[in-house]
């Protein structure tokens, strides 16, 4: 459905503007809304008898991982059978517009191979993108496992956490962008051990090509036109040898429930691998979901980045700062080869709306966010000696997360601005 109305979205930029109907608009009588408590069964954002699940949530995503597949236990829930087609569809500074599709087969609980492919095509750099990836269960229960993936992709830094459908409306709007981007080409294979109740962990071996890409002036929006565009930064370009183990139990419920969610990766580039970058880098993101009473909430998350040896690459570089992480301070304010940063927020189910049309709830939230992002060339990890940011503030959002709006206030700066922002996702 998003795919769709921003499909819409789009076509609509090559179009003249028409008026609107002026008599069927008159002729729409407004409905009366009417407000109550948010009742205990639905026990509000936490509600752990919510069983429906969205795509995946936006995570932390290294960028050498494009997702293809769903996993085995997601693909159940959400009543799938054998195959899935969806719809890929981007907008942003760069491409501009990028457009494809996605398929995907798979049967858990059997040895039938998992495959999932993508093929795309970015209009302005009339540049064909795809992927593809087979996972051979070991087991019938997939929880062992053997992959191998290839593909082409326009990628960006996995710390700017803000999905392709949320960015691209960003962008048509407002004219902004919150993603930096690079083209990754390569190929790799990996081992997976699925846990049960714990995590899944995985060992990846990659090979990438890493090239710039610039940036598209003449990219279209409808409101903001004369805004100036945000240059697209060029990386180091290479190719990068990379071995990494991961340990992930990830949220993909598009309702919090509650739980510990982890993401820990151990990522090492050069030395015997070879290639044309050396570094070993540690990366935790790890997210608890507190329900606080039946109506409320509390969500924290804790990043922290270390690199032990070598030198990162610009796009691998951690960055803290935007909409996803400090929400009052600017895209990437900070950025280095060490980072810690701590998230908390707070959400309270206020009451349901309904009309004679529709059904929907309001949510309130407050929240607090610090961190930073540093360089230290003797690679120690000395976060006890930064001067962290911080910033608060509070929010209003729909009780299914489809929209939230945000005020922040930089904490350190008392004469500074709020800042506002619009997200149709949790930002962690």
């Amino acid at each position: 459905m998003k795919t769709i109305l921003l499909a819409l979205a789009v076509s609509a930029l090559a179009l003249a503007p028409r008026r609107a109907d002026a008599a069927e608009a008159a002729a729409a009588a407004p409905d009366t809304l009417r407000f109550r408590p948010v009742p205990r069964e639905r026990e509000g954002p936490g509600a752990e008898d919510e069983a429906h699940f969205g795509h995946g949530d936006p995570w932390l995503r290294p960028g050498s991982d494009q997702r293809l597949l769903t996993e085995p236990d997601q693909w159940r829930a959400e009543g799938r059978r054998y195959t899935r087609t969806d719809l890929v569809l981007d907008y942003n500074r760069v491409d501009p517009l990028r457009i494809g599709l996605k398929w995907e087969a798979q049967a858990p609980g059997t040895l039938y191979p998992r495959v999932g492919a993508r093929l795309a095509y970015a209009t302005v750099r009339e540049r064909v993108l795809y992927g593809l990836q087979i996972e051979q269960p070991l087991v019938a229960s997939g929880r062992y496992a053997v992959g191998v993936s290839i593909d082409r992709a326009t990628d960006h830094n996995p710390l700017q956490q803000v999905e392709d459908f949320e960015n691209s409306l960003a962008f048509l709007f407002a004219r902004t962008d919150n993603r930096d981007y690079f083209e990754r080409e390569g190929y790799g294979a990996y081992l997976v051990w699925r846990v049960p109740d714990f995590s899944t962990i995985s060992a990846h071996l990659r090979s990438d090509d890493e090239r710039s890409i610039p940036l598209y002036e003449n990219a279209r929006s409808w409101f903001y036109r004369d805004r100036d565009l945000r240059p697209n930064p060029a990386i180091d370009e290479g190719t990068a040898h990379t071995a990494s183990m991961r340990l992930e139990r990830l949220n993909r419920r598009r309702l919090l429930r509650a739980g510990i969610y982890h993401h820990l990766e151990l990522e090492r580039a050069g030395g015997r691998l070879g290639g044309d970058f050396d570094y070993t880098r540690l990366l935790g993101d790890v997210r608890a979901v507190l329900r606080v009473s039946p109506a409320s909430t509390l969500v924290l998350r804790g990043v922290a980045g270390h690199t032990a040896s070598g030198a990162l690459p610009f796009q691998r570089q951690m960055v803290a700062g935007g909409v996803d992480g400090l929400r009052a301070h600017e895209f990437d304010q900070y950025r280095g080869d060490q980072m810690l940063m701590g998230q908390a927020e707070v959400v309270v189910g206020l009451w349901r709306l309904r009309t004679r049309s529709f059904e929907a709830g309001l949510h309130a939230m407050g929240f607090i966010d610090s961190g930073r992002a540093w360089f230290d060339p003797g690679h120690l990890w000395n976060a006890d000696r930064q001067r962290y940011a911080a910033d608060a503030g509070f929010g209003l959002g729909t009780s299914e997360d489809n929209l939230r709006v945000y005020f922040a206030k930089n904490l350190q700066e008392p004469s500074s601005n709020v800042v506002i922002s619009v997200r149709i996702q949790r930002p962690f």
